[in-house]
């Protein structure tokens, strides 16, 4: 009779045991390894200007941007992936002039300070 209750008592403990290993594997946190990487779009952007290159040249050799060009020259439509809208766009500035004429008609000289800024209306 003592060989019963051990083997009910065996088979009870090996039960008990099983059931925590699957209601705990049930209720582990499910989390995975994410790299959380935070993208700010600038909305100024400021580069010394070169001798004989256009205000567009130095913009496109060190940033990511989208353009198109009419009879007026090129016009800036984002940069690094922030696009002009309809209340929102792209101007450039040298030494604190705003831009009159298309920024690849517009020529730099060493020294000079350009800045894009992306404002609204």
């Amino acid at each position: 009779m003592k060989n019963i209750y051990i083997n009910l008592y065996k088979i009870a403990l090996v039960g008990f045991v099983g059931l925590s290993v699957v209601f705990l594997a049930g209720c582990r946190s499910k989390t995975a390894n994410v790299e959380q990487t935070s993208v700010v779009q600038e909305k100024m952007i400021e580069y010394a200007g070169e001798d004989g290159k256009s205000v567009c040249d130095i913009l496109k050799a060190k940033y990511q941007i989208d353009s198109t060009t009419s009879d007026f020259g090129m016009m800036v439509n984002s940069i690094n992936g922030l696009k002009a809208t309809d209340k929102e766009f792209w101007l450039y500035s040298v030494n604190d002039k705003s831009g009159e004429v298309a920024c690849d008609k517009q020529q730099t000289n060493a020294g000079d300070k350009v800045k894009w800024e992306y404002k609204g209306f």
